[in-house]
């Protein structure tokens, strides 16, 4: 039997060993507050995470035009569909998220991003009018239950995964907190008793929508390349 050399310790050994090249995964999102809430998650899985501007994909007016459809799967799957085709073979991860508040039947729903649309307007002057538009249309009203939901979809020339994930909560009746990005503002967590604006990153991850989408997610996608859990 071959003896090991008396200087190499079994951990030397193992370490010694050719590791599988990290796969990397391009978040297909021009937005800076999901990226920020992204990132770290595919990084926690062992993924490298890549935006599009670290791939120079250049923003195109087609983009707006993807999520088309009127649920949050057909809209994720469709927005991963379009980005892996200019993702170099990469799994591309992309998301469809919103606000479903009971009162307003569900709504703003799949349209939670344009809800107040205003030509022009992007970032955090077209957030401020979705939630201008969400507090007058719950005005007066008892019920202030919602829900976050996201989809997460991660798409690759070889296949493709989905996962759904939701938080329940209800609507502040004025904004509390600077962080987060959207509706988070005036979103109280059930679970954190506090708005996403409120929470930490970490606290946020644990909870939210898109942690639970994401993690999901990423989970199969692990299984479809062979990276175990």
């Amino acid at each position: 039997m071959k003896r090991r050399p008396a200087h190499l310790a079994p951990d030397a050994c193992k370490d010694a060993r050719p590791r599988a090249p990290r796969l990397e995964v391009v978040l297909a999102t021009r937005n800076a507050g999901k990226v920020r809430e992204l990132a770290p998650l595919v990084a926690a899985a062992g993924f490298i995470p890549l935006t599009l501007d670290d791939l120079e994909v250049a923003e195109s007016p087609e983009e707006d035009t993807i999520e088309a459809f009127d649920t949050f799967e057909e809209n994720a799957l469709a927005k991963a569909r379009w980005f892996s085709a200019r993702g170099g073979g990469r799994p591309v991860l992309a998301d469809d998220s919103g606000l479903a508040v009971d009162a307003l039947g569900g709504a703003p729903g799949v349209r939670s991003r344009r809800w107040a649309w205003v030509a022009g307007l992007s970032g955090a002057s077209l957030d401020a009018a979705n939630n201008e538009r969400l507090i007058a249309e719950l005005a007066g009203g008892a019920n202030r239950r919602a829900r976050y939901v996201c989809v997460a979809a991660i798409a690759w020339s070889g296949g493709e995964v989905s996962a759904r994930g939701e938080c329940a909560g209800a609507i502040a009746p004025a904004p509390r907190g600077a962080g987060g990005f959207g509706y988070d503002p005036y979103f109280v967590s059930d679970e954190l008793g506090a708005t996403f604006a409120e929470a930490s990153v970490a606290a946020k991850q644990g909870v939210s929508h898109r942690g639970r989408a994401v993690r999901a997610a990423i989970q199969l996608l692990r299984a479809s390349f062979g990276h175990g859990q």
